[in-house]
C-alpha cells in the first residue's frame, strides 16, 4: 500500500546513499554550529554539509586502516559534533554503531559493552573516569579506547581524522567505495530497562532511511530552520532526528545543558525543537518560574489568551 504523501521526498535504501544526496543538495550550507568557550571568549565554527561528509570519510578511512571493518564501535558521550561524525562514520562504513547512555553507572555501562560484544569504544573526555574504571576491570573485550578530544594515553578523533585525510590524499578509497548491506544490523542500541537489564535492539540502515523518508513526507521542516539537538543521541529518536534534520538541510546547534536551554534558543534563533512530553513540560515549568520571578504572570496570561484567540481566528 502506497504511503500518503503531503510533501515530496526521495526514498533511499541506506544512510550512505542518503548522506551523499544530502551533501549534493546543500553542499556549502551550514550543517552544524560548534561552540568553543574559554575563560576569555566564546567563538563559533560553522561546519558545512560538504565539510561534514569530508570529515566523516576521513575518520571512516582511518577506521578501515586500523582494521575496524565489520567491527562493533560503541559511543559514550554528550550530544556533540564528535559524536555525530563517529556515528555517521560507522554507518557509512558498515560498522555496527552502539550508542550508549553516558549517564549509566559503571556496572551497567560495562554490562552493555559486554553484552553488545563491542570491539572499540569512543568516549567523551567528561566520562573518562568511568571508562578508565571499565578498562581497569578488564571484563569488556575492548580492543581500543578512543577519546573525542586529545587526552594523554588515548587515540583521539582529531588526530584520527587528520591521519584519514592523509590516507585519502594518497588515494586510499577503500572506505569511500565500501558497499553497504541495507538489511544487515548496523545499529545496536539498548532500551531503558525499567524492570530488569536493558534490552538490546537491532536496526538496519534501511530501517533508519525508511524512517527519515517517512518524516520528510509529513513534516514541514525547511532548510532555513535551526534545530537544537537536545534529545540524547543514544536514544534512537535523538540520533534518527539528527539525520532527519540533515535530510531537510537544517542547521543543527548543540545546547549547553538544560539550565541554559532558554538562553540557547534565543542565542541561536532556534526554530525547530524535537522533544518528548516530559522534556517540554520541564522547560515549560522553568519558563513559568522565570516569569513568576519577574512578576509578569498576569501579563503573560493575558498574552496567552490573545494568542489563543488569534489562533482560533487563524491569524
Amino acid at each position: 500500500m502506497e504511503r500518503e504523501k503531503y510533501f515530496e521526498a526521495t526514498e533511499f535504501e541506506n544512510v550512505k546513499e542518503l548522506m551523499y544526496d544530502i551533501v549534493k543538495k546543500y553542499n556549502d550550507k551550514t550543517a552544524f554550529v560548534i561552540k568553543y568557550k574559554n575563560e576569555k571568549e566564546t567563538s563559533y565554527e560553522n561546519v558545512s554539509y560538504t565539510k561534514l561528509l569530508e570529515e566523516v570519510n576521513q575518520l571512516g578511512t582511518k577506521f578501515y586502516d586500523l582494521g575496524y571493518q565489520n567491527k562493533r564501535i560503541a559511543i559514550v558521550g554528550r550530544n556533540r559534533y564528535e559524536w555525530v561524525i563517529t556515528h555517521l562514520a560507522n554507518l557509512l562504513g558498515g560498522m555496527v554503531s552502539i550508542p550508549l547512555d553516558k549517564e549509566l553507572q559503571v556496572e551497567e555501562l560495562e554490562s552493555c559493552l559486554v553484552r553488545s560484544k563491542a570491539d572499540i569504544l569512543v568516549f567523551d573526555e567528561k566520562y573518562r573516569e568511568n571508562i578508565e574504571e571499565i578498562k581497569k576491570r578488564g571484563n569488556a573485550n575492548i580492543q581500543n579506547y578512543i577519546c573525542m578530544t586529545k587526552q594523554e594515553g588515548y587515540d583521539n578523533i582529531l588526530t584520527l581524522k587528520q591521519q584519514g585525510k592523509e590516507l585519502l590524499e594518497e588515494g586510499n578509497k577503500e572506505y569511500i567505495n565500501a558497499t553497504i548491506d541495507n538489511n544487515k544490523m548496523n545499529i545496536l542500541l539498548f532500551t531503558s530497562g525499567t524492570t530488569s537489564k536493558s534490552k538490546a535492539v537491532m536496526l538496519s540502515q534501511k530501517n533508519i532511511a525508511s524512517n527519515v523518508y517517512s518524516m520528510q513526507l509529513v513534516e514541514d521542516i525547511r532548510k532555513e530552520d535551526v534545530n537544537i539537538a537536545f534529545l540524547p543521541f543514544h536514544h534512537i529518536f535523538g540520533s534518527t532526528c539528527m539525520i532527519v534534520m540533515l535530510a531537510f538541510g537544517v542547521t543543527t546547534v548543540f545546547p549547553d545543558g538544560l539550565r541554559y536551554i532558554a538562553q540557547n534558543l534565543k542565542e541561536y534563533k532556534v526554530s525547530v525543537f524535537v522533544g518528548v512530553p516530559l522534556l517540554v513540560e520541564t522547560i515549560y515549568k522553568r519558563i513559568e518560574q522565570g516569569v513568576a520571578k519577574k512578576g509578569k504572570t498576569k501579563t503573560v496570561a493575558i498574552a496567552k489568551k490573545i494568542s489563543n484567540l488569534l489562533l482560533k481566528l487563524r491569524y
